[in-house]
């Protein structure tokens, strides 16, 4: 079965899964491709893959998209970070923080862009440092910066525990979000589905 994953689903989600479903269906091969989520829903209009799985949903026709698991985006900074003394702050106090953005086309800075929206706020109105493209290279800038970034909670569970980050809270703006599997509408495959299947009922606790 040919698996296309967003990058932060195929970085932080997927590998626990995959261990697992392969324990249970070792003869089954899966192959997996990462890529931003607009690149993931290409790949599969261009039946490069058979599955995708990612981050929020576009408004493409041609794909059904399905709920897999709920996923929540946060503000983040390095512990160390000198102007992160606020456990929470106000919308407008975004103008001025030094952030750091995903790369267009990632599902997580359209989700990101569209809870601005709702704030008032609009990516021009903030002061973007650098867009990177992958969610390790922005936790690597994290640790060696001032900055901060909105990253999926998924994506951050070691260095909380680990006491290397903080999220910093944001007054009446909670990102929520879910991630999808997609597939193009009429597809009749047994092994995507099988595998979904086996994916919602894992813990990722």
């Amino acid at each position: 079965m040919r698996l296309g994953a967003s990058t932060t689903i195929g970085q932080y989600v997927l590998a626990t899964v995959l261990a697992a479903f392969h324990k249970k269906f070792s003869d089954i091969q899966i192959k997996l491709i990462t890529d931003n989520t607009e690149h993931i829903e290409n790949a599969l209009k261009d039946n490069d893959i058979d599955l995708g799985i990612i981050e929020g949903r576009s408004k493409n026709t041609s794909i059904k998209y399905s709920e897999f698991i709920k996923d929540e985006i946060v503000l983040v900074s390095s512990v160390n970070n000198q102007f992160a003394r606020k456990e929470i702050i106000q919308p407008n106090d975004l103008k001025n923080i030094s952030l750091l953005m995903r790369e267009p086309g990632s599902g997580t800075l359209e989700v990101i862009i569209h809870a601005l929206k709702k704030a008032g706020l609009t990516l021009r109105d903030l002061k973007i440092e650098m867009q990177l493209a992958g969610t390790e290279s922005i936790k690597s800038y994290l640790s060696h910066s001032n900055c901060m970034a909105f990253l999926s909670i998924h994506s951050i569970l070691n260095q909380l525990k680990k006491n290397e980050f903080r999220i910093i809270d944001i007054k009446g703006m909670n990102i929520e979000r879910y991630f999808y599997s997609i597939q193009l509408h009429g597809q009749l495959e047994t092994l995507p589905e099988l595998f979904m299947k086996f994916a919602r009922n894992h813990n990722f606790r």
